[in-house]
């Protein structure tokens, strides 16, 4: 058996390891339709590229598509080909026909007819089972006259020399004589040849004219079901445009079938097979969509924007077959907008993400569902909830400060439900002020939305300076002044202060021109009157952090002020980097191991080098040669090391007074850095010694000599100079009485 194959495109392995395959006809490279499994190894002739090849396939290493690159289906297959006969060939050609194939196949052998016209077509695969199905599929005369349409038929004698000559491959000699005169038989037979040559255009025009034509029909009918079977022409070409849409894409065959002037009836069929098959996809896409829960937020959105993807094919297919005017492109397409519409309202009402993502997630949908909306109902309803959508996303602050704004919109909240107190009023101004001003940052001292953000908190803050003020104010209070004067008027200065104090707050926020004016002032000139008749001073300071986010965080200059940022923005947008920086600016700040071993437990997943942090004050807080032994101990192979040796060298010279102690400094560092020093102190102590125990001035002038800048030397001076001081004492005290005397005298004189 033959196959043409595609070699690089068309020929696929798409199992491996099975006993046995199944061998594929794709329809027009596109359908798979299941031929008869093959089994076992054989020799094959395959035509690849113009080229014959032999080969023996091992029909259990791999299964494989052939597809057939010019060949319809419904010819290559058609069962009265694999039979060996015409549609109109005796019932008993048939059965002989298969009885012979099935004696050959059994014992291997292959049977060809001359009906094969292999040098036309592929040659046909030819198994047992094959066989039985292919007669059995024509056993009706629906069936026949399907597969008739699209096989040659033998009717005059015109017919058989023309058949005669395609056998031998001759298709022009052929097509020639079919022309010579027009009947039922020559139509057919022009046609499934143009089919085979590809040329689709003669094809459907020759058949058409048979199914169209009453004799020419009935003739055909007759000729291939026998005299007793009817058919209606428009059910012949209804069977006919049905097999077509098998082998050809239903736009294409539009587009033929207009080429070729077909009945009228033809193309409404065709284009309600055109419409017929996207519209149920759509429909079946709809109820799918109505399926799903309402309350599901995320499953209907995921059905809203399935039923958008999945239907624009065949939503395109209908707009490219339908005016916009048709009553059934408007029904579907409304139908489809009105869906896709309730998809994104069930999302938007049951999502709790924040109003941001539901309307740009929601925004998607409802503006293709206004876009394809055609009737004015379903136009108008989504042209509605865009509206709303727009005027909600118009109410929201800006995306950049939606944080920020957030806030300050949950402490106004929660400063609803307090008691309308000023010191509440101050809290709120103090809280909102950092949020507030980042969002005068971003987006400017004049814009709207910040002045509109900025005066709905000094009006909450007014209001509660007003109830207070007013509820110490009242006429109750004449009463209370009689009964304690005193304590009364310490308790209304007190709210009157207070009150100014919080007027002072207000005054560092910005406020909306007209409130400012009609409102804000007229209130703040009124408390000013009353605190300034109390005796109350208004020239007060008042302490308000006016810092935005970002120059909070550009103030992080140590631990407490990184601490006091995230005191204010605990979920800010530098929280990562102002942890990190507390962790560098704590880490800097260990000056103990104390304050290391609390770094430790703080982060203690720091990738700081702590343990070389806690080495370092380990060492640093070192002061006795104790304290140096111990970093010794614990940090035998430390970085300091050298440098403990040495202090503890040091601090033992240091700490040698007599001569044992510098003995023993020389016997634990012989070579040590003092070795000279202590030397000649043990040198100087001896010489010393031997002075205090002669007391002879030559041991003493031998000492001075020696070590003239030694540690007794003014001591071993004296006593050089012991009986010599004396003497020297008794001669000045002569002279100075000599002029004593003489002083005297010349004054009596």
């Amino acid at each position: 058996m033959y196959f043409e194959i595609k070699v690089y495109l068309d020929c696929y392995t798409y199992r491996r390891g099975l006993l046995r395959c199944s061998f594929r006809l794709l329809r027009a490279a596109r359908r798979p339709q299941t031929a008869g499994r093959v089994t076992g190894t054989d020799s094959r002739a395959f035509f690849i590229n113009g080229r014959l090849f032999i080969v023996n396939l091992q029909f259990w290493e791999f299964g494989c598509y052939i597809v057939r690159k010019t060949d319809m289906d419904i010819i290559s297959s058609n069962p009265y080909r694999l039979l060996g006969v015409y549609s109109n060939s005796p019932i008993k050609d048939r059965i002989a026909n298969v009885n012979r194939l099935k004696a050959y196949l059994k014992v291997g052998k292959s049977v060809s007819f001359s009906q094969d016209l292999s040098n036309l077509i592929s040659p046909p695969v030819r198994v047992v089972e094959s066989m039985e199905r292919a007669n059995g599929s024509i056993n009706l005369p629906y069936d026949q006259l399907k597969y008739a349409l699209f096989w040659f038929i033998e009717v005059t004698s015109i017919d058989e020399m023309a058949l005669s000559y395609l056998q031998k491959g001759d298709t022009e000699k052929a097509k020639e004589l079919f022309g010579k005169k027009e009947t039922f038989s020559s139509l057919i037979n022009l046609g499934v040849l143009a089919l085979i040559q590809n040329n689709k255009v003669t094809a459907i025009q020759s058949i058409t004219k048979v199914i169209h034509n009453d004799n020419y029909r009935i003739a055909f009918i007759e000729a291939v079901c026998g005299s007793t079977y009817q058919l209606s022409e428009d059910d012949l070409a209804q069977l006919f445009i049905n097999e077509l849409l098998v082998e050809i894409p239903i736009q294409n065959l539009m587009q033929l079938f207009l080429k070729c002037g077909a009945s009228v009836e033809d193309n409404r069929y065709l284009k309600d097979k055109a419409v017929g098959e996207p519209i149920a996809i759509i429909n079946a896409e709809i109820a799918k969509a109505r399926s799903v829960k309402n309350n599901d937020s995320d499953a209907q959105y995921r059905a809203g924007l399935s039923l958008k993807n999945n239907t624009k094919e065949p939503l395109g297919v209908i707009r490219s077959l339908l005016e916009i005017s048709d009553m059934q492109y408007q029904m579907i397409v409304d139908n489809l907008a009105k869906q896709i519409l309730q998809c994104g309202i069930n999302y938007y009402n049951n999502s709790n993400e924040d109003e941001y993502v539901k309307i740009d997630t929601v925004y998607e949908l409802q503006s293709y569902a206004y876009a394809i909306a055609i009737g004015k109902l379903t136009k108008d309803r989504c042209k509605e909830n865009l509206e709303i959508l727009n005027k909600k996303r118009k109410d929201l602050p800006p995306i950049i400060v939606k944080e920020y704004d957030k806030f300050i919109k949950t402490e106004l909240l929660k400063y609803q439900a307090l008691p309308g107190l000023i010191k509440h009023a101050i809290d709120l101004i103090k809280k909102c002020t950092p949020y507030l001003m980042s969002i005068k940052e971003e987006l400017g001292n004049t814009d709207s939305y910040y002045l509109r953000l900025s005066t709905l908190i000094v009006n909450a803050a007014l209001y509660n300076v007003i109830e207070e003020f007013n509820s110490i104010n009242n006429q109750s209070i004449q009463h209370e002044l009689l009964m304690d004067r005193g304590r009364i008027i310490r308790k209304v200065k007190a709210v009157f202060q207070e009150a100014w104090i919080a007027i002072l707050y207000m005054d560092k926020l910005d406020m909306e021109k007209d409130f400012r004016i009609n409102r804000y002032s007229q209130n703040r000139a009124s408390l000013e009157e009353q605190v300034l008749g109390l005796g109350i001073s208004t020239y007060q300071t008042i302490q308000l952090d006016m810092s935005s986010e970002s120059q909070m965080f550009k103030k992080c200059k140590d631990s407490s002020s990184c601490q006091r940022y995230l005191s204010v923005f605990p979920n800010g947008k530098f929280v990562a980097e102002i942890e990190g920086k507390m962790e560098k600016y704590d880490f800097d700040a260990c000056m103990t191991t104390q304050n290391c071993s609390a770094f430790r437990k703080k982060y203690p997943d720091s990738k700081l080098p702590i343990s070389q942090k806690w080495e370092y004050c380990f060492f640093y807080t070192c002061k006795t040669l104790e304290s140096y032994q111990k970093y010794l101990d614990a940090y035998p192979n430390g970085r300091y090391i050298s440098s403990a040796k040495n202090k503890i060298e040091e601090m033992t010279f240091q700490c040698c007074k007599t001569i044992d102690d510098y003995k023993m400094y020389l016997q634990k560092y012989p070579l040590g850095k003092y070795k000279d020093e202590a030397e000649k102190n043990i040198a100087e102590a001896i010489l010393w010694q031997n002075c205090i125990t002669s007391e002879t001035k030559n041991e003493y002038r031998n000492y001075l000599a020696q070590f003239p800048d030694g540690k007794h030397r003014v001591e071993a001076q004296c006593k050089i100079n012991e009986g010599g001081i004396w003497a020297t004492i008794l001669s000045w005290g002569f002279i100075i009485a000599v002029i004593i005397i003489l002083t005297i005298g010349l004054c009596n004189n």
